[in-house]
């Protein structure tokens, strides 16, 4: 039987892919989920989910997009979680209906508005931020992902994503190469691959090098995810792989310990900076496939 006409409904048949059994047992969680909160917000507004107009899916976008501060990336994967669900029951919701596109463009227009441009991290910060940390396993860790990403230049998925060696695992962006005269990373990019050279630093509290070498010893990692979770009683690393969430997170709170920007509110401080702060370091950008270049890093020129 084909999907019921209704008018939320399109007259265009769905692709195969869109619309394919062949889901993963996470997308079907995060589809079931959206249905559910989809199905409560009905309820609250008094209208039958199977009847809903796309007035009321513009609708019930833009609020959740208000009320739970999701990104425009976030509503849009909520809307394919309608859309699967809408279909599973005989219905097609046609997404691109001008109610639903001027909806979606009015979030994205207002994300792009309220977004902050985050400061860059001055070495004297990065070295204050640094000097918060415990020592310990966790802040070992910590302090080599602070450090290494912020004189790589490296953004936090570049970060997260670096493995021990070349095809450790799947999920991997990079791989460490270590030298006596520092380290080399290679990261996949958008336009390919690009090299890393990070050099040795002057101090062994605030050298990228000695941190990163130091974590991997102590955390016994032979292959896999560099950066990984640690054990709740910080005896021992673990083998997940860390969530890029934990670098904007480890980002704004050694920048309230280090009493940086102190001279504003606290709110003020965290939106000043994020993970993307640690990307604007002092990397020079050469992509390798322009003419083969690495990327320097003078890590003692920063005072490391």
């Amino acid at each position: 039987m084909p999907p019921k006409s209704h008018s939320q409904l399109n007259n265009e048949e769905p692709s195969t892919s869109e619309f394919s059994q062949d889901l993963s047992e996470n997308t079907r969680k995060a589809y079931a989920t959206d249905w559910a909160l989809y199905m409560q917000w009905c309820r609250m507004q008094g209208i039958p989910p199977l009847s809903a107009t796309p007035d009321h899916i513009a609708r019930y976008l833009t609020e959740i997009s208000a009320s739970s501060g999701l990104s425009s990336a976030s509503v849009r994967r909520r809307l394919a979680g309608l859309v699967w669900n809408y279909h599973q029951r005989g219905f097609r919701l046609d997404r691109n209906s001008p109610l639903i596109a001027d909806a979606l463009s009015e979030i994205t227009t207002n994300e792009q508005c309220a977004t902050v441009i985050k400061d860059a991290i001055t070495p004297q910060e990065i070295r204050a931020m640094v000097a918060t940390l415990p020592f310990d396993l966790r802040g070992l860790r910590d302090r080599a992902i602070l450090l290494t990403g912020y004189i790589g230049g490296l953004g936090r998925s570049d970060l997260i994503g670096l493995d021990l060696h070349q095809y450790d695992t799947e999920g991997g962006t990079g791989w460490i190469e270590l030298h006596s005269e520092g380290i080399l990373l290679t990261i996949r990019s958008k336009t390919g691959w690009r090299k890393v050279q990070i050099a040795c630093g002057n101090t062994d509290l605030t050298c990228p090098v000695y941190t990163l070498t130091k974590w991997l010893h102590f955390a016994k990692i032979r292959s896999g995810p560099a950066f990984v979770r640690t054990s709740r009683d910080d005896k021992r690393a673990l083998s997940t792989r860390l969530n890029d969430r934990h670098i904007p997170r480890l980002v704004k709170s050694t920048i309230l310990k280090a009493g940086i920007r102190a001279e504003l509110p606290e709110k003020e401080r965290l939106a000043l900076f994020s993970g993307h702060s640690l990307k604007k370091g002092l990397s020079v950008s050469v992509d390798q496939s322009s003419g083969n270049q690495i990327e320097v890093n003078l890590t003692k020129a920063a005072g490391f």
